[in-house]
């Protein structure tokens, strides 16, 4: 008989396990940070976390439940505690004790209230391209009875450099950070999802709890067991103000919600983003708590893979910039490397001849091209490869114009070399188009370097303009990335100080 019963009960809790929306499941922090959380053209290291375990779990949700279907959730209270039937208006569970209150840096230069049970999670990361973001939902049941109240949890994303630091948990198209009483019912609602079954009256709040949540082993393990089963007399009970849901209300909520999601309301999916320089050291604090009491608990779900970083070219001021994702090991940036340090061949010293053309007090970083060639001097410099062409149509060699140092505008003699080639053009131009690329030597940064091949690209698509009459023509900027010779001399340099008139023939 015995066993018959413990066979019905397994049943039974394996039963509702199969039917929750939202699942939640106990995971290593850091490594399911490193493995889950950043997505396509981030690298990311350096991983810390405060909380207590509770607070921070994976979950999985059925996609008409929330909008971020699967993740990591971070907890002002039990996580656990999320999933299951909206039967409170007043979830609680606090692992602090109220008389003593707890510090963060960085909330402390956002906020001045005391703050309880704080949830964080920071790492360095390295974005390969220009724009960061991810993609997250904020939940709490301070809503809808605190809005506008000085109660309000908070949770902030934390971008910082050398230079300073920057919330990106901010309402789409504004610099507004996201919190109960800037997205709620009231304000800002096209990015809120009401999730209260109760009326909206004046509720006297309850007392904070006033001994920590911690208990023996055999306790947590008890009450660990009735969050994951959905009890409504788990943790904190005895505060909780028992208040019928409203009829009316509940005809209002979307029940595949408030079965299974216990905050009183929650955020749609929102993307926090930021525009950033790529190949350069970064660090990310996701942090979240208890803000002048430690009760009511809130909640932000991360969305997994979705920490990536992608070209777009809308940026303001964008500047170009070229891949070396396939060239540099970011995991050194991490380390502390800046990026003119971990070119291919960055370590060889520079020759003292190649200072002579410019102050030894600003003689910048060398860092040497990726692919070792012969020296040629600029008389040496590669001759210009024929494209392959059909018998019956000549070959159009490609044009290669050289650069002064630190110099964009076109000498006497390489305007000739220019104008000749767009003749060549210009009798062949039923058969090829054509491209143009700028270089430069390795001495100075890359975005310095960046900027001086966009505007020798310039000076040559101008003079293109002036011999053909041809506007908006395709440049790349390619910096040092490219060389056509050895930057460990002065001759290679030269050779490197260049634009290059690429011939193409029409399919």
């Amino acid at each position: 008989m015995k066993k018959a019963l413990l066979l019905i009960t397994i049943l039974l809790i394996f039963g509702k396990l199969s039917n929750a929306q939202i699942r939640l499941s106990a995971i290593n922090v850091d490594d399911w940070v490193k493995k889950n959380f950043a997505g396509q053209g981030v690298v990311i290291g350096n991983i810390k976390h405060k909380g207590y375990p509770l607070s921070i779990l994976s979950f999985t949700s059925s996609p008409n439940v929330l909008q971020v279907p699967k993740g990591m959730i971070l907890s002002s209270g039990n996580s656990y505690n999320v999933a299951g039937y909206n039967n409170s208006h007043n979830q609680t569970a606090t692992f602090s004790d109220v008389s003593v209150p707890e510090l963060d840096k960085d909330l402390g230069r956002l906020i001045k209230e005391k703050l309880f049970d704080i949830c964080s999670i920071e790492f360095d990361f390295v974005p390969m391209d220009n724009s960061i973001q991810f993609n997250y939902q904020f939940g709490s049941d301070e809503y809808p009875e605190y809005v506008d109240s000085p109660y309000n949890d908070i949770f902030a994303f934390i971008v910082s450099d050398e230079t300073g630091s920057k919330n990106i948990a901010l309402i789409p198209e504004t610099n507004v950070p996201v919190s109960i009483n800037t997205v709620n019912f009231k304000t800002n609602k096209d990015h809120f999802i009401d999730n209260n079954l109760y009326k909206q009256v004046v509720i006297k709040r309850q007392d904070p709890v006033k001994s920590t949540y911690r208990g023996t082993l055999p306790g947590r393990i008890l009450r660990g067991v009735a969050s994951i089963f959905g009890s409504p007399n788990y943790a904190g009970s005895a505060d909780r103000v028992v208040i019928a849901p409203d009829p009316e209300l509940l005809k209002t909520m979307d029940q595949n919600l408030y079965r299974n999601l216990r905050y009183d309301g929650i955020t749609k999916k929102l993307v926090a983003q930021m525009y950033v320089t790529p190949y350069k050291k970064y660090h990310l604090k996701i942090v979240l708590a208890d803000v002048s009491d430690n009760i009511y608990d809130s909640g932000v779900f991360i969305e997994d893979r979705s920490l990536t970083a992608k070209k777009d070219v809308s940026q303001p001021a964008f500047i170009d910039y070229p891949d070396l994702s396939k060239v540099i090991d970011p995991n050194l940036i991490l380390q502390g490397k800046k990026l003119e340090e971990i070119l291919p061949g960055a370590n060889k010293p520079l020759p003292q001849t190649a200072q002579t053309s410019q102050p030894v007090t600003k003689a910048p970083v060398s860092a040497p091209p990726v692919q070792r060639t012969p020296v040629r001097t600029q008389a040496e410099a590669p001759k210009p490869v024929p494209v392959k062409v059909s018998a019956a149509v000549p070959a159009l060699e490609n044009a290669v114009i050289y650069f002064d140092f630190d110099k964009s505008d076109i000498k006497t003699e390489e305007m000739a070399k220019l104008k000749d080639a767009m003749e060549r053009f210009q009798k062949l131009s039923e058969y090829y188009t054509f491209r143009i690329t700028g270089h430069t030597d390795s001495v100075g940064s890359m975005a310095y370097n960046v900027a001086l091949s966009k505007r020798r690209n310039q000076s040559v698509t101008e003079a293109v303009n002036d011999i053909l009459g041809i506007r908006n023509l395709p440049a790349q900027p390619k910096s040092f990335t490219e060389p056509a010779a050895d930057n460990g001399t002065d001759s290679g340099r030269a050779a490197n100080r260049r634009v290059e008139i690429i011939f193409t023939r029409k399919k």
